[in-house]
């Protein structure tokens, strides 16, 4: 018998009807920043139950905004929605990436950095800060004297001194994170809240706004039938077995087999936080942790246009696992942990009835030390999630007292930074569990740690930080239209499909955009099929949530609102490219600061205005950007 729910609190949203579904075989996956330390930041007030509530950031580099929302207070708790949500208090973003020391072990040989822990060049101010570092920790220095030649950082060390592809202002040897030349420190966090039941962002960016003027407008050729641009998959390039690892992951084109979740379903999650007897939680903490939960939530319910619906169940208690927190270590710093995870759900097992449970949200105390990574270390944990398609013989089958539990996921301290956010986590693995792939190249993707050495044309892929399945730490946390369109979240009258042989026989002509992210009718992409298997897309951006971070590009001198294009190659597997972002005329690379373990070269992929590129013979042109954008296509 379960137990009665008492300890959870069992919040109902609007539900749409609910099919069976699919999913796919991926491999672990990474961040691609180097981990840094957990930046502990004041846990916002999430409330389930009553009270009215004002609440205002106190960040000290985003604007202080005072919310007030009211909550009602319910009679009874398994069916009453959060309508509130205070905003969080966000902390300063830190100077370095290195981790806070741990207050109870006593002073460090260098300020804020922890000694008798792996180490990384990213975690230093300079080399000489290194240097004394690793001279008192040289048991635990290979991280930063990776060539073993006794210096720490040095040249030819993994992060360490260079010269910054030669460039002119530097007079001497800095550590590679330095090497920026347009932007020394980080961007300012935007902090995310649910207020009046909706994710928004406590610092509204401001946006272009009015009409062309003087413009004339050239005709577009008629459409072609938007069943021509769900552009087919090459077959081969991915294959569902039950009970076998597919080949390929993720479906990178049409059509798109759901046998996990639907793309149009409710989704019932449950919260699980765990913890040891040597690594406690805080229940204070859980609100602020089932406020990302309800973030993820939220951006899925808006991105799907209404498809998507959830019904949560937060737990307002910590279960203890058997074992002490040194007991679950995993090798990639992103796996499935089945131990982990069977612990836990073994904890929870009296009081959930998992037959009614989707997806499992694992939550973990503030900086919990897991082991992992390539050498091992705690301060390398990122996440554990599971949604693959496999047998009771898979070693990473978990179970309930109801059968087999397939969709779980959670996020340990990499996550704890205001710049990368848990709830971006929580929307790149759940879009595994609605068979979309990863739009990263697996040899870009530091699956053992940082001290992997990646050696890659783009960092992440050819799409590199342009979504969030191609990174999830990175400015650009949407789902790109074509992941959109993957799912059914387009309709027909919201993609403009064209032939490449249409174009070249009609000339130019003018299309208006409407931005992913805001939700007014109008075009939300532009797709023209260039062969059997390939395409290009042109979609349009704003900074507003969830892709409100690419108001960082403006560091490196770009607006941030305009287009960006890209290719499509579905002959290629998820996580091997299929999706390459195409560079305005003039643009390359970028390194935009980010912090951790981002890697420096960022495709700068963004049209502003008067900016043009060639795909194919088809000439693109940004020509106006206000409530929406005008784009000129042309042979």
């Amino acid at each position: 018998m379960k137990r009665a729910v008492a300890g959870f609190l069992v919040l109902s949203m609007f539900v749409s009807a609910c099919s069976g579904g699919t999913t796919d075989t991926a491999t672990p996956e990474a961040p691609t920043t180097t981990t840094a330390a957990p930046t502990t930041t004041q846990a916002p007030t999430t409330t389930v139950t009553s009270t009215t509530t004002t609440a205002a950031p106190t960040t000290t580099q985003a604007p202080t905004t005072t919310v007030t929302s009211t909550t009602t207070t319910a009679a009874t708790p398994t069916t009453q929605a959060p309508t509130t949500t205070a905003a969080p208090t966000t902390t300063a973003t830190p100077t370095t990436t290195a981790p806070a020391s741990d207050t109870t072990s006593g002073a460090t040989t260098v300020p804020g950095i922890p000694d008798s822990v792996i180490a990384g060049c990213g975690w230093f101010e300079s080399q000489q800060q290194a240097q004394e570092w690793f001279e008192a920790n040289q048991d635990f220095g290979e991280g930063v004297d990776t060539n073993g030649d006794g210096t720490a950082c040095g040249d030819g060390d993994l992060g360490g001194v260079e010269n910054c592809g030669r460039k002119s202002q530097y007079f001497e040897l800095v550590l590679s994170r330095f090497c920026s030349g347009l932007a020394t420190s980080a961007p300012e966090p935007i902090a995310v809240a649910i207020v009046n039941g909706k994710a928004v962002t406590l610092t509204t960016y401001p946006l272009p706004t009015g009409q062309p003027v003087g413009l004339e407008m050239l005709t577009a050729p008629a459409e072609s039938d938007e069943d021509l641009c769900r552009i087919p998959q090459l077959p081969g390039s991915h294959s569902v077995t039950p009970g076998v690892m597919s080949v390929g992951e993720g479906f990178t084109a049409f059509p798109v087999i759901f046998d996990n979740l639907q793309p149009d379903q409710n989704v019932r999650v449950a919260t699980i936080p765990i913890d040891w007897d040597d690594h406690q939680g805080d229940p204070a903490n859980l609100p602020a942790k089932h406020e990302h939960v309800q973030i993820f939530m939220d951006y899925y319910e808006t991105a799907s246009q209404g498809a998507v619906t959830f019904t949560p169940t937060f737990a307002d208690r910590w279960y203890r696992l058997p074992e002490s927190v040194s007991d679950y270590p995993q090798r990639a710093v992103s796996d499935f942990n089945p131990k982990l995870a069977q612990h836990g759900i073994n904890a929870a097992d009296d009081d959930l009835d998992f037959s009614q449970v989707d997806i499992v949200v694992f939550i973990f105390p503030v900086a919990a030390p897991i082991i992992a990574g390539v050498p091992p270390s705690p301060l390398e944990f990122a996440t554990l999630q599971h949604f693959n398609m496999t047998g009771p013989a898979d070693e990473r089958w978990v179970s309930s007292d109801e059968g087999w539990v397939r969709n779980y996921m959670g996020g340990g301290m990499h996550w704890e930074h205001p710049l990368r956010p848990i709830w971006s986590y929580y929307v790149h693995e759940s879009a595994h569990m609605f068979a979309m792939p990863d739009w990263y190249m697996k040899e870009a993707n530091a699956t053992l740690g940082s001290q992997q050495v990646i050696d890659v044309d783009y960092a992440i892929g050819p799409l590199n930080t342009w979504g969030v399945m191609s990174t999830q730490d990175g400015p650009s946390r949407t789902f790109v239209a074509w992941t959109r369109w993957l799912l059914g979240w387009l309709d027909d009258d919201q993609v403009d499909c064209y032939t490449i042989e249409q174009v070249q026989q009609h000339g130019s002509f003018d299309t208006e955009l409407v931005a992913l992210d805001i939700y007014e009718p109008g075009t939300k992409a532009i797709i023209i099929r260039t062969g059997e298997y390939s395409g290009f897309l042109i979609e349009s951006r704003r900074p507003v949530f969830p892709d409100h971070d690419i108001s960082n590009w403006e560091i490196v001198g770009r607006n941030p609102y305009g287009l960006i294009v890209y290719e499509i190659d579905a002959t290629k597997p998820g996580a091997m490219g299929t999706l390459a972002a195409v560079t305005p005329d003039g643009h390359d690379l970028k390194y935009l600061w980010r912090m951790g373990r981002q890697q420096a070269n960022q495709v700068d992929a963004l049209f502003n205005v008067g900016n043009t590129a060639t795909v194919q013979g088809i000439k693109i042109e940004l020509l106006f950007t206000g409530d929406r954008d005008v784009v000129r296509i042309s042979k």
